[in-house]
């Protein structure tokens, strides 16, 4: 691609006013004022424009003014975009690269095109019908509401990438890009590896090190192989737990952290749920220090302190926490970071409401300093109040997803085990896993790693099978297959994948009876119909054995309920309380032997997994972000991240 295309733009972007969502299940919003030209502009839209629903809005809803013309905006196709753009009048978009939607619709362009955050746009601007005006001229303010999360868009690296920064003040692109390997001049005689436009000329031109970073606006920057990790979001890396799903969630709860109550320190201390928040300096040797800060957006005038927000630390030579004073709403300086350096922080929150909706939102900023001024990400907080019940209220009915999903993941950063502060980083190859996901008629998700898919007989060609899926094999005599093979017989379609494994299944109720008896014996529980769960559990004790029990039934489950809601812009996850546990007899206990009579007892091993679907509009193919956490395998839990993709294989939206 030729960088040096001309093309009439100027685009300054400001955020005008924060608006977040405290209350309900809404997320954190703010609305963008885009300072628009006649011509061309290029734009990095920050915010996820969506309606009350939850679905994505197109360009000619979002870009629609009554003081001029928005006629034409084209979008680069894939996350970040690597198309060329020609200006010239009488050419047309690369079609390959672009998506491009025209107000008239005699173009011939593409039909609409969804608007999403963290992606450019250009969009060009005319006067209204009676009015004249030259390209470059102030056109007016456009405002952009919508949901704003932590981003962690991916570049593309080996070419040029059109994207931009969320930047306050006037940041110097050397301060900006300073140990991220992308030399911001280059050598004099060569292409530019970043160029800005010159709205004086029309024409793209070499940034310098000592040229402001615009916010919004967009900017071709070349993306070495030898980049450090897949983006670059400045010189200080945030990370936290499910940093990939684009917020911080600190769950049901209730807390399990005992803090001393800041109002009254000998009271009974405050229960709170706890994570890390980690910056890391990219810098290198002899770089620039950096401030990191942390503060809350725009608290609504009627919030009471709903969902308490703490920064913890332990208290000097004793086996407790303390709170740390921190004013959020005015800004916390949250570390000051030398080159190379690394600091978690500890924070904490305190569900303190009692009725409507369950689930609290808010919404943080954390800035880092550079030369002439900060970029920032912003950071949603939200939690879950476990003694409310869900709010019955989606976005999308139940049954629009109804069936069995299959997925590709796609890992591609992990724990570092060997690097001091164990950081998730990025691997040097990614990992591909499979996943299936059913979904019943009233929106329960399950996780499904075997099933057959096949039809219930019938006994006229008039009737025509219903198609069924199949975990309990004892249930194959009854139903037939779908699949007719060359000597007549039908058979099922077997779907199966060896990443994921249930936990054994040492319920009472699908114990024998014999073994029921045995228990309640040892346990001295006189009727064997009373032997509970526990008491199986108790009498195994899997955790404390060296050696199998003779009796321990070799049954696993077959299907593993899921929380949250499958679907576009929903989260489904693990149980906070029902992880994938592989037990230390477990049949895919990766430390058992099959043959070593010293490794007949693995670790117990769990799993914890958060799938984040994208709010796109094409609920066929579902997209996402995967996070999952590994316990058991090393001495500290391993995070995982990535991508995944998933589409539905089957309606059926029963389980046999």
């Amino acid at each position: 691609m030729n960088p040096l295309h001309r093309f009439s733009l100027s685009a300054v972007l400001i955020i005008a006013c924060l608006a977040v969502g405290i209350t309900g299940a809404m997320a954190a919003s703010v609305t963008q004022t885009l300072s628009l030209r006649y011509g061309w502009n290029a734009v990095w839209l920050e915010v996820s424009p969506v309606d009350g629903e939850g679905q994505a809005l197109t360009a000619d809803v979002v870009f629609r003014s009554n003081d001029f013309s928005i006629d034409r905006v084209a979008s680069p196709v894939g996350q970040i975009g690597t198309a060329e753009f020609t200006s010239d009048p009488a050419s047309t978009f690369n079609q390959g690269g672009w998506d491009v939607w025209a107000a008239n619709p005699q173009s011939g362009e593409t039909a609409n095109i969804a608007i999403r955050a963290n992606h450019a746009y250009l969009v060009h601007v005319s006067p209204k019908d009676g009015a004249t005006a030259a390209d470059g001229d102030p056109a007016g303010a456009l405002s952009v509401p919508g949901e704003v999360g932590f981003d962690l868009v991916p570049w593309v690296k080996g070419s040029y990438n059109l994207l931009g920064f969320g930047v306050q003040g006037a940041p110097t692109f050397a301060s900006l890009m300073a140990g991220s390997g992308i030399p911001v001049e280059g050598p004099l005689g060569a292409t530019a590896p970043v160029q800005k436009l010159n709205p004086a000329t029309g024409a793209w031109e070499r940034v310098k090190g000592t040229d402001a970073v615009e916010s919004g606006r967009a900017y071709w920057i070349q993306v070495p192989y030898t980049m450090i990790g897949n983006s670059w979001g400045g010189p200080v890396k945030v990370d936290f737990s499910g940093a990939v799903s684009g917020a911080w969630h600190f769950g049901k709860g209730p807390g399990s952290l005992p803090v001393v109550n800041p109002a009254d320190p000998a009271a009974d201390p405050i229960l709170l749920s706890a994570q890390d928040l980690t910056f890391s300096s990219m810098e290198f040797s002899g770089g620039a220090s950096h401030q990191v800060t942390l503060a809350r957006l725009a608290p609504d005038a009627s919030d009471s302190g709903d969902l308490q927000f703490f920064v913890v630390e332990p208290v000097p030579q004793e086996l407790n926490w303390q709170t740390v004073p921190a004013d959020l709403l005015a800004g916390w300086q949250a570390a000051t970071l030398a080159p190379g350096q690394s600091r978690t922080v500890t924070c904490g929150v305190k569900r303190n409401w009692t009725s409507g909706s369950n689930t609290r939102e808010h919404l943080y900023r954390v800035s880092i300093a550079l030369t002439g001024g900060s970029v920032y990400h912003y950071l949603p907080v939200d939690a879950v109040n476990a003694d409310l019940p869900p709010d019955g209220v989606t976005t999308t009915p139940a049954n629009t997803f109804a069936g069995l999903w299959g997925g590709q993941i796609i890992l591609n950063s992990v724990t570092s085990l060997a690097t001091e502060g164990s950081p998730v980083q990025p691997t040097a190859s990614e990992l591909p896993m499979q996943i299936f996901i059913h979904v019943d008629a009233s929106g329960q998700a399950r996780l499904v790693p075997r099933s057959i898919l096949m039809q219930t007989k019938t006994a006229s060609p008039d009737i025509a099978p219903t198609q069924v899926l199949v975990v309990d094999e004892t249930r194959i005599p009854y139903l037939e297959g779908i699949q007719q093979r060359a000597d007549g017989k039908r058979v099922g379609l077997r779907l199966e994948t060896v990443t994921f494994d249930l936990p054994r299944d040492l319920s009472a109720a699908h114990l024998s009876s014999d073994l029921r008896g045995t228990i309640a014996t040892s346990r001295n529980i006189a009727d064997p119909a009373d032997v509970s769960d526990e008491d199986v559990e108790a009498y195994f004790e899997l955790a404390t054995r060296s050696s199998r029990p003779p009796d321990l039934p070799e049954t696993y489950c077959l299907t593993w309920p899921l929380e949250g809601e499958l679907g576009v812009g929903h989260t489904v996850e693990t149980s906070a309380s029902e992880p994938l546990t592989l037990d230390a007899f477990h049949r895919s206990n990766p430390f058992r032997h099959a043959f070593h009579a010293q490794h007949g007892a693995g670790y117990p091993v769990t799993r914890s997994f958060t799938i984040t679907f994208d709010a796109a509009p094409d609920t066929t193919i579902l997209t996402g972000t995967y996070q999952e956490t590994t316990s058991g395998l090393a001495r500290q839990a391993i995070v995982s991240k990535g991508s995944i993709s998933m589409r539905r294989i089957s309606t059926a939206d029963t389980l046999q």
